[in-house]
């Protein structure tokens, strides 16, 4: 049985991007929220917006994951596929 690893990667950098109204996501799967420079310097705004950030990340990862150990689940069993049962010849 496979064990699974799981990665959380934050990044905090600088930009000269606008503030953004809500979270976004980025074309390579990864979600961005850009915070204006007075919340940048606020803890609790910090935390706020990573939180608001994180949570669809968690989500879309959690739904992934668990579509995808489904699938194994159902390809194990031969979902889908019909098994014929010999007619006697008369």
């Amino acid at each position: 049985m496979a064990n699974y690893e799981m990665v959380i990667k934050i990044e905090i950098q600088k930009t000269e991007d606008r503030a953004s109204d809500g979270i976004n996501k980025c074309h390579d799967g990864s979600f961005r929220t850009v915070v204006s420079q007075k919340s940048a310097q606020n803890i609790d705004m910090c935390e706020k917006a990573l939180l608001q950030t994180s949570f669809p990340a968690v989500r879309e990862a959690l739904s992934q994951h668990l579509s995808d150990i489904s699938k194994e689940e159902a390809d194990s069993y031969h979902v889908g596929f019909l098994k014929k049962t010999p007619l006697p010849m008369k």
